[in-house]
C-alpha cells in the first residue's frame, strides 16, 4: 500500500510540484493524505505517519515531512536545505527536526527525491548518503500557459519584474538598492509580485523611488505569464535557491532573466541568463543597465532562454519520478 501526502498542495512552490507529481502513473491507486498543511507540519504528525510505515506501507511526500519511525518505507522530497542554511529559518525546532528525523529518514529510505543537482550534492554531504540514492526530479514548465505567444500586460512604462515572496533570502533590499543606484527609475518601473515588508517600504522611501516600485501583492496564476511577457527582464537575485522556477517560466514566454551566480540558479538557467553576484549591489545594478541598454544582449538571452525552457516539462519530470519509484514499489 502507498500513501502520498497531498497536504502540500497549497504551499507555493512545493504545492506546484505536488499538484503535478500527483498525476504520476506510479501513484495510481494510492491513498492521498488530505488536510491542511499545518497538520503536516505539526509536532505530532511524525508519530501519526509512523503508523503507515510501521504497518508495512510506503509513505511518499512531495515535501520534507517525515514519520518518526520510517522503517525504510518513507520517501521524501527535499527541495532545498534552507532551514539549515540561514539563521532566521534555522531555529532549534527546525534543526532538531532535520538533524534527527529528516536525516534518519533519508538514510533509511530506498530513495530520496530533490529538484536540482546542487541540492542533490548538499543532501549527500549533509546526510552522508550515496549520491546515486538521490534522484533529481526537476520542476517543469507548463507549456500550455507559458509560451512565446502569450500576450503581455499593458502598462504606461516598461518594467523589470520580480516574482517570489518577501523572505530575507530573496535579497529584495539589494535588488531595490541596485535599481535605485542604476538611475533607471526615471524610465523603467520595478514590479514586485509580493507585499512589502515594513523594512523594505522604509528603504524604498529613503531611496526616493517610491513612485517607481510597484508591489502587486500577489499575482493570479492565470495572469503570471502575461506579467512575465511584458517585462524587460525578470530579476531573481536570491541568496539561495534549490531550483528557482521563475527563471524557466520567464524564459518560456521569451523574456530575458537576470539571476544569481550561486546555489542552484546557474544550473537552472543553463547558460541562458545574465548572472550577477547577489551580494554585490553594483553587480546587480550593472545587470539591470546592461539588459536595458543593450538590445543585442536581450535578443540573445531570449533565444537561449526559449531553447532552455523547452527542456523542462512536467511530463518529463513525472517520467523521472515514475522510473525511480515504480521499481521500489514492485519489490
Amino acid at each position: 500500500m502507498l500513501y502520498f501526502d497531498s497536504r502540500w498542495l497549497e504551499s507555493g512552490g512545493i504545492g506546484r510540484f505536488c499538484k503535478e507529481i500527483m498525476q504520476a502513473q506510479s501513484l495510481n491507486g494510492c491513498s492521498f493524505i488530505s488536510g491542511e498543511l499545518s497538520s503536516a507540519l505539526s509536532a505530532i504528525d511524525p508519530i501519526k505517519l509512523s503508523r503507515i510505515t510501521l504497518g508495512g506501507s510506503y509513505f511518499v511526500s512531495p515535501g520534507y515531512n517525515c514519520p518518526f519511525f520510517s522503517a525504510g518505507k518513507a520517501i521524501v522530497t527535499l527541495h532545498d536545505l534552507m532551514h539549515l542554511r540561514f539563521p532566521e529559518y534555522s531555529n532549534a525546532k527546525n534543526r532538531l527536526y532535520y538533524n534527527y528525523i529528516v536525516k534518519q529518514t533519508v538514510r533509511n529510505a530506498p530513495a530520496v527525491f530533490t529538484v536540482s543537482d546542487f541540492t542533490r550534492q548538499e543532501i549527500s554531504r549533509w546526510a552522508k548518503i550515496p549520491i546515486d540514492k538521490i534522484i533529481v526530479v526537476p520542476n517543469g514548465v507548463d507549456h500550455k500557459f507559458y509560451h512565446e505567444a502569450v500576450l503581455p500586460i499593458v502598462r504606461a512604462r516598461p518594467y523589470f519584474l520580480y516574482v517570489g515572496n518577501n523572505k530575507s533570502h530573496k535579497n529584495l533590499k539589494r535588488l531595490v538598492s541596485a535599481y535605485a543606484s542604476s538611475g533607471l527609475s526615471t524610465e523603467v518601473d520595478l514590479l514586485i509580485s509580493c507585499k512589502p515588508t515594513p523594512e523594505l517600504s522604509l528603504l524604498i522611501t529613503e531611496l526616493g523611488i517610491i513612485d517607481s516600485v510597484v508591489f502587486l501583492n500577489g499575482v493570479d496564476e492565470s495572469d503570471l505569464p502575461c506579467y512575465y511577457k511584458g517585462a524587460i527582464a525578470t530579476v531573481v537575485v536570491s541568496l539561495y535557491e534549490g531550483f528557482c522556477l521563475p527563471i524557466l517560466e520567464s524564459m518560456a514566454v521569451g523574456t530575458p532573466v537576470i539571476t544569481s551566480n550561486i546555489t542552484a540558479m546557474p544550473e537552472t538557467a543553463g547558460g541562458a541568463a545574465l548572472l550577477v553576484d547577489p551580494y554585490d549591489v553594483n553587480s546587480i545594478q550593472d545587470g539591470l543597465v546592461d539588459i536595458w541598454q543593450k538590445k543585442l544582449v536581450r535578443i540573445n538571452l531570449v533565444e537561449l532562454g526559449l531553447k532552455r525552457a523547452q527542456i523542462f516539462s512536467w511530463e518529463r519530470s513525472r517520467k523521472i519520478w515514475d522510473d525511480a519509484l515504480t521499481p521500489i514499489l514492485e519489490k
